[in-house]
């Protein structure tokens, strides 16, 4: 019997090269959309960042016992004092339905109670300031 010592049971040089290049195509068009897809948060996860920010402005005006601005715009919020200013934007996907301005005054009090409306295409939570005690809450 004559053996044959060539097999011709593996993958042609043109399939390998093929198949390589198929998946390095793949491989780019999902690290571009990774590196471009910026993070989406709930509706509930921003409105806890803007708490934050005002509880940040309190206790702000409470420690240097001066009066803490707050400037609220479309789409950010931001306090101000002698010493200190931050600001926070507001993710792409939200907007706050008016613009609002008040202060906390030396003691951590709001000037002026109301609620600011955080917006998405698919609803809207409004967060209550409490005149007086400077408490806010998520509605």
């Amino acid at each position: 019997m004559d053996k044959h010592m060539y097999d011709d049971s593996g993958f042609t040089l043109i399939e390998v090269v093929f198949t390589i290049s198929i998946i390095l195509i793949l491989s780019t068009i999902t690290l571009h959309f990774v590196i471009n897809s910026k993070p989406v948060i709930s509706l509930q996860q921003q409105c806890q960042q803007v708490i934050s920010l005002l509880e940040e402005g309190k206790s702000r005006a409470m420690i240097n016992h001066e009066q803490i601005n707050i400037v609220i715009q479309t789409k950010q919020i931001s306090y101000n004092g002698q010493k200190d200013q931050r600001t926070l934007t507001i993710n792409d996907n939200y907007y706050i339905d008016d613009y609002y301005e008040f202060h906390f005054n030396h003691n951590g009090n709001i000037s002026s109670g109301g609620h600011l409306k955080i917006c998405s295409s698919n609803g809207c939570k409004s967060i209550i300031l409490n005149v007086g005690s400077g408490a806010f809450y998520v509605k």
